[in-house]
């Protein structure tokens, strides 16, 4: 996944990182939190033969520059993120795929430029709150109340020590028996996420993530006025398909919901050939 790195300028002056790659219609891909374009690397080498593949990161990811205004990175903020990336590469519509708090901001992105939206696809992510429903029954919570509670001059020497702390062979292991890393995402692609965390800018994450934490784009489900894919893992504690990804199905009766039955947080590592059929089916009956 070589290619050349372009940016775009946000509504707050940061510069905000994006990649194409790939010839055909446009396809826009959101990230999850604290992750970049190398969570589809296993999906990327399918969807170029197909389609202009286009990847951004968020504020404060990646190639991305720090959030220059805090108040520049709630989900319409990075919706809006988009909108000014799809200006920049030329695309006037398209389908656009989110992964885990990705699929916020791809709801998101239908209530600020919806005429430009023919598809949405939300994988492994919820529409809701980001905490709410994440690392049951109650950790999730706890997570954002330890994030609100770090003092923000303090944000980058927490969030660095815990960078380092999941870089460590034990805590990798923890992770993989708590769920958080599914059992066949090798190792490889682990170490690509742990690298990538330590190049976060930890304020701008931190103010990332509380604000998916009080964001809701719920209410967008049932009157979306494009397709709707949603796919659900079935052992994904960020965003399990019971209280996740079926409750979405059903607020959207007419969306297409794709249960993963061993699917993980990390299926786009481990099950990347059943995501890309879901996706591939999915636009071509869209479109």
């Amino acid at each position: 996944m070589t290619d050349s790195l372009r940016y775009v300028a946000a509504a707050d002056g940061t510069p905000v990182a994006y990649r194409v790659r790939g010839e055909g219609p446009p396809l826009v891909l959101a990230n999850g939190l604290t992750t970049s374009d190398f969570f589809w690397r296993h999906v990327m080498p399918r969807w170029e033969k197909k389609w202009r593949v286009v990847t951004w990161d968020y504020k404060g990811h990646g190639d991305s520059g720090p959030a220059r205004d805090v108040g520049a990175t709630t989900p319409a903020a990075l919706a809006d993120d988009m909108r000014r990336v799809f200006d920049d590469v030329g695309i006037e519509r398209a389908p656009i795929v989110g992964f885990s708090m990705g699929c916020q901001i791809v709801l998101e992105a239908c209530r600020v430029m919806p005429e430009r939206i023919d598809a949405v696809g939300c994988l492994l992510g919820p529409a809701g709150r980001l905490f709410d429903t994440a690392l049951p029954p109650i950790t999730g919570r706890a997570a954002q109340v330890l994030l609100r509670s770090i003092p923000e001059l303090s944000t980058g020497v927490v969030m660095g020590g815990f960078g380092r702390i999941i870089r460590l062979p034990l805590a990798q292991r923890v992770g993989r028996l708590l769920g958080y890393i599914g059992p066949h995402a090798k190792p490889a692609d682990v170490a690509l996420y742990m690298r990538h965390f330590t190049r976060l800018h930890y304020p701008t994450v931190r103010a990332v993530a509380l604000a998916a934490g009080e964001h809701d784009a719920s209410d967008l489900l049932e009157g979306l006025p494009v397709p709707l894919l949603i796919v659900a893992g079935g052992r994904d504690p960020f965003a399990p398909m019971k209280t996740v990804g079926e409750v979405m199905h059903r607020r959207a009766p007419s969306s297409r919901l794709v249960r993963l039955p061993n699917g993980t947080h990390t299926s786009l590592f481990e099950h990347p050939d059943q995501i890309a059929d879901a996706v591939e089916a999915f636009l071509a009956q869209a479109r």
